[in-house]
């Protein structure tokens, strides 16, 4: 697999849409703010392990965070967050730039979409 594949990917909800079925703009927003708050627990105790040194550690966080790449529809992402986690398993951090780079993708991603959905939202 080309590790650059990922690129041609951005984050969405088509899955989250799918799940709601009809337009079920409620369930989106929950479902937004839940993802974007594991996210963001994943994401900061993945950069701890890596700051650390501890790349067995972090792969227990890229292994929570492939998952939520892949309902982000990102699935070559998600293939290379499990490289990655099979890479740190061994010690090896070699990867661990270019998942910066997805994660940072995806975060910023998450922070404009929910802010973008409270600023729709009429309760």
């Amino acid at each position: 697999m080309q590790r650059n594949n990922y690129r041609e990917e951005s984050p969405n909800l088509a899955y989250v849409v799918e799940l709601a079925g009809t337009s079920d703009f409620d369930f989106e927003q929950k479902f937004v703010a839940s993802l974007k708050h594991e996210f963001s627990m994943n994401l900061g105790k993945y950069l701890f392990h890596i700051n650390r040194g501890e790349p067995r550690a972090a792969a227990e966080m890229v292994h929570k965070l492939k998952h939520k790449i892949r309902v982000l529809g990102m699935p070559k992402a998600s293939d290379f967050a499990e490289q990655h986690e099979e890479k740190l398993h061994i010690g090896d951090t070699e990867l661990d730039e270019d998942f910066k780079k997805i994660l940072k993708t995806i975060d910023i991603f998450l922070k404009e979409t929910e802010s973008s959905m409270q600023g729709d939202y009429v309760g």
